[in-house]
């Protein structure tokens, strides 16, 4: 209960039309980013030919830094586990992930991004990390940092607050 209450206090400290402002910025920051033009670009600038759930996988896996069971890319990607087993084959006979058995439970199986995998997701980073740097190249750097720092909170905030939901 104490979170619904302390929630409830944040919105009515924050006033409506900044509210709405926020909204319509999050809607349109969405739209922009789900545009294919801006995948196709990122792609072309990372000479990477993969689609955008196999890169979402590859980051997973990437960020993970180890194998990971199919089960739990499915959990962190939010997808069922069922697209997530043809996708991790798609990207096995591509060469970019492998497979293997879980040690401790012989049913579940891994899979680990290869070695082209991993560069493959690395150039596609460096690709968006440019374009985002050169998005924000004409704001001064305490504004960078500021922003970077706001939006590490609201993400933050955003994520207890969809664990809250899930309960």
């Amino acid at each position: 209960m104490q979170g619904k209450d302390s929630s409830a206090a944040t919105v009515q400290a924050v006033p409506d039309d900044s509210i709405g402002e926020i909204q319509s910025a999050l809607h349109s920051l969405s739209r922009a980013l789900k545009r294919g033009r801006l995948h196709d670009y990122l792609l072309g600038q990372a000479n990477v030919d993969c689609d955008q759930a196999g890169l979402a996988m590859l980051y997973v896996l990437n960020a993970a830094g180890t194998s990971l069971r199919l089960t739990d890319v499915a959990e962190q990607l939010s997808i069922d586990a069922p697209g997530v087993t043809r996708k991790a084959q798609q990207l096995e006979r591509a060469g970019l992930v492998s497979r293997s058995q879980d040690q401790a439970d012989a049913r579940a199986t891994r899979i680990q991004a290869t070695p082209q995998g991993r560069r493959m997701i690395s150039r596609f980073l460096a690709a968006r990390r440019a374009w985002l740097a050169s998005l924000l190249s004409s704001w001064p750097e305490a504004e960078q940092a500021e922003f970077a720092r706001l939006l590490g909170r609201f993400v933050d905030d955003l994520r207890r607050q969809l664990e809250r939901i899930a309960e």
